[in-house]
């Protein structure tokens, strides 16, 4: 099930779950300082990329995004 995205824009792109198009655009942290990352296996501490989040004002999922600007 690896649907193409809509638009190339990931931010424009509906919910994937109710279709709807607005969201709280945020970040998830592990503590108040602290950003949550993606690493792919075997990489080594430092590697990675911040992921950022959106919720959906309507059905509350949550998606991440790593290194997109919002």
């Amino acid at each position: 099930m690896n649907e193409q995205p809509k638009n190339s824009n990931l931010k424009q792109n509906p919910c994937h779950i109710c279709g709807s198009q607005e969201f709280i655009w945020g970040r998830s942290v592990s503590n108040e300082y602290d950003w949550l990352y993606f690493r792919a296996e075997g990489g080594m501490w430092g590697d990675g990329e911040k992921l950022r989040a959106r919720k959906c004002s309507k059905c509350k999922n949550v998606q991440f995004f790593a290194d997109v600007e919002y």
